[in-house]
């Protein structure tokens, strides 16, 4: 079967969370690739994660369901129910036995990743053993971080994973089990102590300490063998590929590769409505590291009756008490607005009632709103770093700021009130964005290059047998990397 002149292929995406309960950035580009693969004439199935935090145990319940017309399966299960919590979080057994019964019955032709957040590393273990071709789109940075930010918990940036006791402290710093030892102890006796109890589940599941104690050194060599086993890495970050590159992943085996957008709502949203003022929006999650605390001080610290304003979308109950501070800190100003969230159809109409986008986020961020924007003709004000400077060139689409600086941030604002022609050049310099068709056929033609030939059958795949899934792959296993290739000296 074929359409549009593709090979039909089977294919399974797998993911951290997918709509309508979750709608990130990972999950929009995961559900606008598998509409587009599907409408190509592919068969496509979905496997994430569903009640995460809420189901009654550790252990799988499926559920599938179908959504837009492509079809879910959701693995219900809880991670704080683990009986070694910590090691579950990147290797999960009871994900790895699901998987491999579910591959070998759905026999895919790929395996297509997208995130391993809350199904771990186990779904490359699943999919390698079976010795179908894995791609993953690295969306995140959970390989390299568990806090998926590379952010420490003073804010200030992390340069990566250098050793088991940096990410040890970098997760603990703010509990008691950390703490309390650290006021009396000197810090090798507290890393000691921790590596002793990281050997321990039953004391590491408890609360408290779940998640942020274990051995660490061992999940870092566990998600370099698991890198190590996948096909075909893409990221739309250069610096996560850099990143990648840095900490052992072979380059050859790394594609940087820009999203691809569903710019359907888009049309007819290119031109702005009227204004007798600029009007700055900021669209994602009420969160710290996003940043709208920065966008509303810079504002505020603006003339009065400067003809200006600001609308903030976002679910403030998201984090309650950063929400309450947003409130506080607008309370007294008409200037600025809170929306709440909105459908994503609804993307194009908020779009083109702004005049420029607010991305202040202090972290490595690569949003897909950003995209968003420039499909839209709306210039991107964006903080100076990479991710967010790969997408927003300045003084071409947007305008750039240095991190955490509300000031610098302001003088955009002012210079773009002060010339009205500046913002005019912006929009006009903005270029088409990529679409996520063409992000389609480009994975296509990557599928296509990583199946077997003998596993080329004509007509539908759906009856042909697999010979990668009975057992006798034909892909060269890959020397796997040491704990030690994951350090930098």
């Amino acid at each position: 079967m074929e359409k549009g002149g593709q090979p039909h292929m089977r294919i399974t995406i797998v993911t951290h969370f997918f709509p309508p309960g979750h709608l990130g950035g990972t999950e929009v580009l995961t559900m606008s690739l598998a509409k587009s693969l599907q409408a190509a004439g592919h068969t496509v199935q979905v496997i994430c994660a569903e009640d995460w935090e809420t189901a009654p145990g550790h252990t799988i319940d499926a559920v599938d369901d179908v959504f837009q017309e492509i079809r879910v399966r959701r693995l219900r299960f809880n991670w704080m129910k683990a009986p070694d919590v910590f090691t579950y979080l990147y290797n999960n057994p009871e994900v790895e036995r699901y998987l491999t019964a579910f591959l070998r019955h759905f026999r895919p032709d790929v395996v297509h990743i997208t995130s391993c957040y809350s199904l771990s590393a186990s779904v490359i273990s699943a999919a390698s053993a079976l010795g179908l071709p894995i791609v993953l789109t690295a969306t995140d940075f959970w390989f390299l971080c568990a806090r998926n930010t590379l952010l420490q918990p003073d804010g200030s940036l992390c340069s990566g994973p250098t050793d088991a006791w940096k990410c040890t402290r970098c997760m603990t710093s703010h509990a008691k089990i950390y703490r309390w030892p650290s006021k009396i102890l000197p810090e090798p006796t507290v890393a000691a102590l921790m590596r002793t109890i990281g050997h321990y589940p039953l004391l590491t599941r408890q609360p408290g300490l779940r998640g942020m104690v274990g051995d660490w050194d061992r999940r870092q060599a566990f998600l370099l063998q698991s890198l190590a086993r996948v096909d075909r890495i893409v990221t739309a970050s250069r610096f996560l590929r850099d990143l990648f590159i840095r900490y052992g992943v072979a380059a050859e085996r790394i594609d940087f590769s820009a999203y691809g957008l569903d710019t359907v709502w888009a049309r007819g949203f290119e031109t702005k409505t009227p204004s007798d003022h600029l009007r700055v929006g900021f669209i994602g999650q009420i969160i710290p590291f996003k940043g709208p605390d920065i966008l509303l001080r810079a504002v505020q610290s603006l003339a009065p009756d400067l003809p200006v304003s600001v609308v903030i979308y976002g679910d403030l109950e998201k984090d309650a008490e950063y929400g309450r501070q947003l409130r506080e800190m607008a309370a007294h100003d008409p200037r600025i607005c809170f929306a709440g969230t909105f459908e994503n159809s609804r993307m194009g109409e908020v779009l083109t009632a702004i005049d420029v986008l607010a991305v202040p986020s202090t972290w490595y961020d690569f949003p897909l709103v950003v995209s968003s924007a420039l499909a839209t003709k709306t210039p991107v004000l964006a903080t100076d770093l990479p991710g967010m400077n790969e997408l927003v060139d300045h003084e071409r689409n947007g305008l750039l700021f240095a991190r955490h600086d509300s000031a610098g941030l302001a003088a955009l604002i002012q210079r773009l009130v002060d010339d009205p022609a500046l913002l005019s050049r912006l929009r006009e310099a903005i270029e088409p964005v990529k679409t996520v068709d063409e992000m389609r056929s480009e994975y296509e033609a990557l599928y296509a290059s990583l199946v077997a030939p003998e596993d080329d059958h004509a007509g539908d795949r759906s009856t042909a047998p697999s010979k990668r899934v009975a057992g006798s792959s034909t892909r060269t296993r890959r020397p796997e990397p040491t704990a030690q290739q994951f350090r930098v000296d």
